[in-house]
């Protein structure tokens, strides 16, 4: 959750806001569920709550995030003139089992086929970013049914526990297709609590590793917090991930901001094949938690990464910045020519991954 869209909830009616905290299922697990278990000794876990690597003050007083609202009310082409294009992936039947796909939803939600096995990365694919109906709407898609050609999913991973990247609609529609679920620490008891079951959950801490199937994921350090209420602040963690396959390596970030675990994760995990890294939905009030897109250049060149893939852009407006600013500013930094901008819905092959760098939001700004 943002810290625009908690100053969206302060303004609401105080018992309607009362009422959604004690009855709905999209808040996830209490205070009292997510204490049930004991982190002392974990990596992140310090006083109570999961702390950062590096101190990360966040500007959250009232005046700031007044300030952040008003700017966010004025802030001029925050949504598409025109739905984006959206290209409808082929059959699954015509993949190469030896092969490694990706496919981005927009955002941050990915799918990774490899060795038969489907494995979908923060999948948001609902339409709303917030509890409530009314705060963060997806942009205008050209064709966008994404949940209709995934069909069963090995795997479902997760970096944190906010609205953008973990959508309980999107869990419920899943939860009869879905094998497994790998979480960071704490963050199992919101999927406990709509009734995943126990033996499908794993959480890792930072540093950590499981294999499921044939793949390897380690959970890395990532700057950013967590919390799907204000009680529950902090108290799961945030990852980012190694995600090893028989042909490649890569790096899935999370949300972040830039910090010293980006050189340590390229020193003892890199490098990279593909890094998929934060790069939208900036904001000088939020510089410590998300990257500005040259950050996410230079977290790219720190983990070792060959080709960079821009996530946390193209699905929701959560800042004040253009709709397209991140990709168009990645892009015009980009001196080693290594940012991939596929279409939303468009599965590559991670081989021929450098043909994919058209300028497609261009064709939209227009």
């Amino acid at each position: 959750m943002k810290p625009h869209w908690l100053v969206g909830l302060a303004l609401l009616p105080v018992g309607f806001v009362a009422r959604k905290l004690r009855n709905d299922p999209q808040f996830g697990a209490s205070l009292r569920q997510m204490k049930q278990r004991d982190y002392q000794g974990t990596a992140a876990w310090k006083m109570g709550q999961f702390r950062n690597l590096d101190k990360t003050p966040l500007r959250e007083d009232l005046r700031s995030l007044m300030g952040d609202l008003v700017g966010y009310i004025k802030a001029k082409q925050t949504q598409p003139a025109a739905p984006l294009p959206v290209a409808v992936a082929e059959s699954l039947s015509q993949l190469d089992p030896a092969a490694d796909y990706l496919t981005w939803y927009g955002h941050s939600a990915l799918r990774l086929e490899t060795g038969g096995q489907t494995v979908l990365i923060d999948p948001m694919l609902g339409e709303w970013v917030a509890p409530v109906p009314f705060l963060g709407h997806r942009f205008p898609y050209k064709d966008y049914h994404p949940l209709e050609g995934i069909g069963t999913i090995d795997l479902m991973v997760f970096s944190h526990d906010h609205y953008d990247h973990l959508d309980y609609h999107t869990v419920l529609a899943l939860k009869d297709r879905t094998k497994a679920y790998l979480v960071p620490l704490g963050m199992g008891a919101h999927l406990r609590a709509w009734d995943i079951p126990e033996e499908r959950i794993t959480e890792l801490d930072w540093w950590q590793s499981t294999t499921i199937g044939s793949i390897t994921y380690t959970a890395t350090p990532a700057r950013h917090f967590s919390g799907r209420s204000p009680s529950t602040r902090n108290k799961s963690l945030w990852c980012g991930y190694v995600i090893q396959t028989a042909q490649h390596r890569i790096f899935f970030g999370g949300d972040s901001g830039y910090g010293r675990h980006y050189p340590m994760i390229g020193e003892r995990l890199g490098p990279f094949d593909l890094t998929m890294l934060d790069s939208g939905q900036y904001h000088k009030h939020w510089k410590n938690v998300h990257m500005q897109p040259e950050e996410a250049l230079r977290a790219h060149a720190d983990l070792g990464g060959k080709w960079l893939l821009p996530i946390h852009w193209g699905g929701f407006s959560l800042s004040d910045h253009a709709w397209y600013d991140p990709i168009a500013r990645i892009e015009a930094a980009d001196k080693t020519e290594c940012v991939l901008s596929p279409l939303i819905g468009q599965r590559f092959a991670m081989t021929q991954a450098g043909q994919y760098r058209e300028r497609w939001w261009e064709r939209v700004r227009e």
